[in-house]
């Protein structure tokens, strides 16, 4: 599980500083393909997005914002797999699988 910020693709791009980052493509449980990129020096996960999204929003991996908590969440994905001792976040929409 994770915590991801949704942004128009418009907002958001590398700096001139960035070096390329590592991508990964696979499955996201629903048969569609989930694109990932991640930093090529230390390996954290940047941003991610699936086919239905990839011309207009990037999710970006919320850790990795200067200012995380001006952004809270709302809502939550997969809850179905939620474990047992993480708690449902209140007052955020909750959907179990994603099926489309």
């Amino acid at each position: 599980f994770g915590l991801t910020t949704k942004i128009p693709l418009k907002a958001f791009s590398y700096t001139s500083n960035s070096a390329k980052p590592t991508t990964h493509e696979a499955d996201n449980g629903s048969g569609s393909l989930l694109h990932r990129e991640f930093c090529s020096t230390c390996g954290s996960g940047i941003l991610e997005y699936g086919a239905a999204a990839a011309n207009d929003f990037r999710y970006i991996m919320t850790g990795t914002l200067n200012d995380p908590g001006a952004l809270p969440p709302k809502g939550e994905f997969f809850c179905i797999n939620r474990e047992k001792w993480m708690p449902e976040v209140p007052g955020v929409f909750h959907k179990n699988k994603i099926t489309e």
